[in-house]
């Protein structure tokens, strides 16, 4: 297995030529602007029929990828969240729901964002399952670590990694399961709950600092 950070090192040293052995570690901003996470959560229960799918945007609040030519190893990967700012995707829910189902899942029976505000992912692990370096595209499944409620979990997410001039992106889906992250799925009369089996998708851009397409908001950095 290789970091994450060691897959990418590689893919900007066959793309972009040699890196020389005392290159300095090069440092990729993610633009939250140019970057999307969604939770989709499904229904469960004998009167399932009756409720609602919840769609909602989670934006992140910074992240960075550090790569160091001279030892990937010690590259990093890493993206975070303000658990408050998570909210319901306009339109996907009944207006008059919002405010309640937005009041919970920020609540202690899920987010408990009061007690824990920030939920990290990081990156260890990485499986290649397809390399096109020529074409700077790489098919990969990451292992990492996600910390939410105070506890880490590892995860599993298949995703495809990008690289174009002074840019980056990451686009993929995986299907994780709210027990096992430390969250009951809540319910309404214990007849109307949210499915346990939750997808997370993401699209993520990243800019090379310095690079000509450098335009990230301070608030990352």
């Amino acid at each position: 297995m290789r970091s994450l950070a060691a897959v990418v090192c590689v893919a900007l040293g066959t793309v972009g030529g040699s890196v020389s052995a005392d290159a300095s570690p090069e440092v990729y901003v993610i633009d939250p602007a140019a970057s999307q996470v969604r939770v989709h959560l499904g229904r469960a229960g004998l009167l399932k029929f009756m409720g609602h799918e919840h769609e909602i945007d989670a934006p992140i609040a910074r992240g960075r990828i550090e790569v160091d030519p001279d030892e990937p190893t010690a590259s990093r990967v890493d993206l975070s969240w303000d658990a408050s700012l998570l909210a319901i995707v306009p339109g996907t829910e009944p207006e008059k729901d919002v405010p309640a189902v937005e009041e919970r899942m920020r609540g202690p029976e899920v987010l408990d964002v009061e007690q824990h505000g920030e939920v990290r992912f990081w990156s260890f692990e990485i499986e290649v399952r397809q390399a096109k370096p020529e074409a700077g595209r790489w098919q990969l499944l990451v292992r990492g670590g996600l910390q939410i409620k105070g506890a880490r979990h590892t995860v599993e997410v298949p995703l495809v990694v990008r690289r174009q001039g002074d840019e980056l992106t990451a686009a993929g889906e995986a299907t994780l399961r709210l027990r096992r992250l430390g969250i009951e799925p809540p319910s309404v009369a214990g007849v109307v709950k949210v499915a346990d089996e939750f997808r997370l998708a993401f699209d993520v851009r990243a800019l090379r600092e310095g690079g000509a397409g450098e335009g990230v908001s301070d608030q990352v950095r």
